[in-house]
């Protein structure tokens, strides 16, 4: 999350670590990969569902930011 400045709001910022070794060492199917990714990204979510962090980023649907690592 980066850190407001005087009059500018701050931008949030989600980040999905995906272990690439699933593909490359253990041949999980793409598909796999990318649908647990999104299964943490949603669990994530409703687990801090009620912290205003959270609440800020799902308010801003169109300028949501996500971070994809592996």
């Amino acid at each position: 999350m980066a850190t407001p400045s005087s009059g500018t709001s701050r931008r949030l910022v989600q980040y999905v670590i995906v272990r690439s070794d699933l593909i490359h060492t253990l041949s999980w199917p793409l598909g796999a990969v990318i649908t647990q990714a999104c299964h943490a990204a949603t669990a994530a979510i409703h687990i801090h569902y009620s912290d205003p962090d959270t609440q800020e980023y799902l308010a801003e649907l169109d300028t949501m930011h996500k971070v994809v690592l592996q």
